[in-house]
């Protein structure tokens, strides 16, 4: 039996009707609690800082480029060259980002002003012990790491990344992972592109086991982690992920984002399998338009993956209406993976959002290389 009572009364109920008497209590109570987050509150608190003005962002650095000065200042082409180091080195570059820039622009001259151009404003070097605690401490619980292409100075793909992360708003970590690509500054050299596209190809295969070593580093972090590759840097990436879990490592990468991968298409369809076990999801950005991918298919003798083709249980997307070359010439050529369009979609990779739910999308025909293709 269980008693009430109100000013100069009291009642009991029986058991079995106790709970029909709160039941209207017990809903009425339930409209005043605290409702759920809407979407729009979510990414609100994810993204804190507006970047919509010029600013100094840090970019973490990892490169197992030679060093050219020891303690040099600044992240300048004084600092590393294009050849591998014995030594893998860390540390953290800022760059200034001018709220001006174009979308996909990274033209920087610290003598210009500071709201149109990029600056290089100082480097900071850090042991390898260092290194890994700052990213661990970081309470944002996502990390990017970004992997560079062929022919790709030291300051180029620093700039490019403080680029990326600003233009995505990313409000974690971001981690530069540069391996020896370039050349030397001369005329002669940079006209010679066969000869240092070979160059490069070499320095790229030579750093599969650094890469596979810091991957190894930072998966223990227990941060989720967003890899985005490019072009020649899947060279260093594909077969580090490969061996990692053929070592038995699985879904240790958050999103594994490919933008134009410089690999030859029989060799990627082998690697397939192992990439999307050790992703929560795989994207491909391709484009059968891509000059730079048409020559390297000529020097290497067969088709790169980076020119539309389907793979099981990866989304591939073809970016070419979107970077629509005349006559094959122009366009955003092979570096669309940095322009407004493709970081919208990445935009929303990051965020998890299924591809047929995300703007922009659409499905391929059935009998098209790609699955999907981003409209223009």
């Amino acid at each position: 039996m269980t008693y009430f009572s109100y000013p100069n009364r009291k009642f009991s109920l029986p058991k079995s009707q106790t709970v029909l008497f709160l039941l209207p209590l017990i809903f009425s109570l339930s409209y005043c609690a605290t409702p759920p987050p809407t979407i729009g509150q979510l990414l609100n608190e994810r993204t804190k800082d507006n970047f919509d003005e010029t600013k100094n962002l840090n970019i973490n650095y990892v490169t197992t480029r030679r060093e050219r000065t020891v303690a040099a200042p600044n992240c300048d082409s004084s600092t590393f060259d294009f050849l591998s180091d014995i030594t893998t080195h860390y540390g953290e570059c800022i760059i200034g980002i001018p709220a001006k820039h174009s979308i996909g622009d990274i033209t920087w001259d610290n003598s210009q002003d500071k709201n149109s151009f990029f600056h290089l404003n100082g480097k900071t070097d850090r042991k390898e012990e260092d290194f890994f605690q700052k990213i661990k401490s970081n309470p944002f619980e996502e990390v990017l790491v970004f992997v560079h292409g062929f022919n790709v100075p030291f300051e180029e793909a620093v700039v490019r990344a403080g680029q990326i992360r600003y233009d995505l708003k990313f409000p974690g970590e971001v981690i530069l992972f540069s391996w020896p690509a370039g050349t030397d500054a001369g005329i002669l050299n940079q006209l010679m592109v066969r000869s240092v596209y070979q160059a490069n190809f070499i320095e790229a295969k030579l750093n599969r086991e650094p890469f596979a070593d810091f991957l190894s580093k930072i998966i223990g972090l227990n941060k989720k982690i967003h890899l985005v590759v490019h072009s020649m840097g899947h060279q260093v990436v594909l077969p580090a992920i490969d061996i990692a879990v053929k070592k038995g490592k699985t879904k240790f990468l958050e999103q594994l984002i490919l933008n134009a991968p410089d690999f030859d298409k029989v060799e990627f369809a082998n690697l397939a399998p192992n990439l999307v076990s050790s992703a929560k999801r795989v994207t491909l950005y391709c484009s059968p338009g891509d000059n730079a991918l048409i020559a390297s298919q000529k020097v290497n003798g067969g088709s790169r993956a980076g020119t539309c083709f389907r793979f099981n249980d990866i989304d591939v997307i073809n970016v070419n209406e979107v970077d629509s070359p005349v006559l094959g010439i122009g366009g955003l050529g092979h570096g669309y993976y940095s322009s407004r369009p493709i970081l919208t979609d990445i935009y929303q990779v990051l965020l998890g959002v299924s591809i047929e739910k995300r703007l922009f999308i659409r499905r391929a025909g059935q009998y098209n290389g790609e699955g999907w293709i981003l409209r223009k």
